[in-house]
């Protein structure tokens, strides 16, 4: 499919994900595969913070590539070459993320500088042949794309607890900018905006698959078996959860329209899809510990690892759905509460029954949802996104 088939009639915004956004998603991919080795590599509290930071920073960079497509006609050799160097310059920050408080500070700092300066390049030049509004709006917002980064550059050359304090002004640059400076004049294309989360989501599901076998060091033993059999059921209940029914996202979006359209976009997926993401990735932390510890009780970094991934998975859809559309599912919600207040059983068990328990959380909500589909047909009740 060429870029000019999932164009618009128009020849606005994208319409569908196309063949360049699938290819730039594959250092995502790699990044948030090396943002699990930073905490499996330092599974301490230090350790789960700076991989909070790292995720913050390579899900912000991700985000903005995302609107930069969403909103311009990018259908042209320049924007094909600038996203390709943006992609190499992803790769080199991906591969030093596991040091990037470290050995490898100013390496990801000056990698991640360039990808965001590009990006920034793109948003001006695409902008200038847009309407004044528009325009405005990137200009106001542009320079968070710099200076956010900056920061980061600015902490490789600070030591602890400084360093990590530049971080998260980084992180409160980057999200409370489009807070707080507003999106007036930009465009989102629902079906666009829609597709290109559920491929974020799929991406992390496919990292913690990647941890539940990485995780497994003895395929002999039928144990471990079935805990990677357990650990695949439970991403399951992650899919369903996030794609199992009919989807209202795109008609949400769609029915709203201007400003409004780019603040819910701007919300239910840019900020609260973040959650989501880091929940799976939590997840695969402890899923990966207790597949490597089937017989043995998890540790406790692992036992809040998936007690906390699995939690905070649940809730964030919960926060998402009553953005979206003012939805409080009880069921989502209950299990979310459950699988943080397993935490204190989790850690004096082993990895197999650990791993089984969260399957049980995740099957009874999963039934209790099949239980009450014939009743509320395709209604906005019914609708899983």
């Amino acid at each position: 499919m060429s870029n000019d088939d999932e164009k618009s009639s128009d020849g606005g915004s994208p319409t569908s994900e196309g063949n360049l956004e699938l290819f730039f998603d594959l250092v995502f991919t790699y990044a948030m595969s090396q943002v699990t080795q930073l905490v499996l590599h330092d599974p301490s509290t230090t350790g789960f913070g700076r991989g909070a930071l790292a995720l913050l920073a390579v899900w912000w960079a991700w985000v903005g590539y995302t609107w930069l497509i969403n909103t311009f006609d990018t259908a042209n050799v320049w924007h094909e070459v600038m996203v390709i160097a943006a992609m190499a310059a992803m790769l080199v920050a991906a591969t030093a993320l596991p040091t990037a408080f470290t050995s490898g500070a100013s390496l990801f700092a000056i990698a991640l500088l360039a990808v965001r300066l590009i990006h920034a390049v793109m948003f001006v030049a695409h902008s200038s042949n847009e309407d004044s509004e528009l325009r405005r709006s990137v200009w106001r917002i542009v320079p968070a794309f710099v200076v956010a980064p900056a920061c980061i550059v600015a902490a490789a050359f600070v030591d602890s607890p400084g360093r990590e304090l530049l971080w998260v002004a980084a992180a409160l640059i980057d999200y409370g900018a489009p807070a707080v400076l507003g999106l007036g004049g930009f465009r989102v294309s629902p079906s666009y905006f829609v597709s290109r989360h559920g491929s974020i989501i799929i991406i992390a599901l496919g990292e913690a698959v990647v941890e539940l076998g990485s995780g497994a060091n003895d395929l002999h033993r039928p144990e471990v078996i079935a805990a990677l059999i357990l650990g695949v059921l439970i991403n399951a209940t992650f899919w369903w959860t996030y794609f199992g029914l009919s989807s209202g996202a795109q008609k949400r979006l769609e029915q709203a329209t201007g400003t409004e359209r780019a603040q819910l976009a701007r919300d239910a997926y840019s900020y609260l899809h973040l959650p989501m993401v880091a929940g799976i990735v939590l997840f695969a932390v402890g899923a990966h510990g207790a597949v490597a510890h089937v017989t043995a009780p998890v540790s406790v970094p692992s036992a809040v690892a998936l007690a906390g991934g699995m939690g905070m998975f649940y809730l964030a859809d919960v926060a998402y759905r009553w953005r979206d559309h003012r939805q409080i599912p009880v069921d989502r919600t209950a299990t979310g509460l459950a699988a943080a207040a397993s935490l204190p059983v989790l850690m004096h068990v082993p990895g197999l029954a650990a791993l089984a328990l969260l399957t049980a959380l995740g099957a009874v909500r999963l039934a209790w949802e099949l239980w009450r589909r014939p009743r509320i047909g395709t209604g906005v009740a019914g609708q899983v996104r």
